[in-house]
């Protein structure tokens, strides 16, 4: 078990996100790379987990050339996976920052390949999370190396926006919305994680390298505030399904 300094807990506390290297081994992050490659290379199937596939940055919609970007509600397909959402290591690192156990809201792989569009800056409340808890924990988990050049993920380093909305719901940030942030490029070796609140803002560029990037993220909310984590998924595939459920006669598009 890993026990958090209270330097590492008043960070958290005051930019809503805190760094901790190599908590994965490298015989444990390859076990997950493998795994996030097996689920990759699966063929979506209706009402399984949800992939979500988009047109390289700068391209014209195209069938043909579209990338995988995300895989969302995996865990029934991975025990494997499953097992490191359920961690006793992972669930202490979140008692110790919500202040009572946590239950999973949802899990996705966020992959970054080359020619990945730019996932606007965002708080992640601003996707409605608020009607399904209070106070919401994510982890990140690199599962590949992540560096400027291949579009890492970047944190507000203010603190002036973590506890609360601070742009409209369904809507990228602006830099009228956040005039005061400091964007923090977060570099990142295979193995580390950081662990997040729902209000720091955050996002990263497009890939432009030759290079690709993967990260993890398991988000969850208080005991207390209940199991929402099928609800949430229902409603998702409802109001955004992934490529594969989609009516063709219908427009989608990804907002926050």
């Amino acid at each position: 078990m890993v026990i958090l300094s209270p330097d590492e807990i008043l960070d958290f506390n005051k930019l809503g996100f805190i760094v901790l290297r190599q908590y994965y081994s490298g015989s444990e992050i390859l076990k997950i790379l493998d795994e996030v490659n097996r689920l990759e290379s699966l063929m979506p199937e209706k009402g399984g987990m949800m992939k979500y596939y988009d047109n390289p940055f700068g391209q014209d919609s195209n069938n043909q050339s579209m990338i995988l970007i995300r895989i969302e509600k995996f865990i029934e397909t991975s025990p494997y996976l499953e097992s490191i959402v359920n961690n006793p290591s992972v669930h202490s690192l979140l008692k110790q920052l919500l202040g009572e156990s946590a239950v999973l809201l949802k899990e996705k792989i966020n992959f970054k390949p080359p020619g990945a569009p730019p996932d606007l800056l965002h708080q992640d409340s601003q996707a409605g999370w608020d009607d399904y808890g209070s106070e919401f924990v994510s982890v990140l988990i690199a599962v590949e190396d992540s560096n400027r050049s291949n579009a890492c993920v970047e944190f507000d380093n203010s603190g002036y926006y973590i506890n609360g909305l601070a742009g409209p719901l369904w809507e990228p940030l602006t830099s009228k919305d956040i005039p005061n942030a400091e964007m923090k490029p977060i570099e990142t070796k295979a193995g580390d994680i950081i662990l997040f609140n729902s209000y720091v803002p955050h996002g990263s560029e497009a890939n432009t390298s030759d290079k690709r990037r993967c990260n993890i993220y398991l988000t969850y909310n208080k005991t207390s505030d209940g199991d929402h984590r099928l609800k949430y998924f229902a409603e998702k595939r409802k109001n955004y399904p992934p490529n594969n459920e989609r009516d063709p006669n219908q427009e989608y598009s990804f907002k926050v």
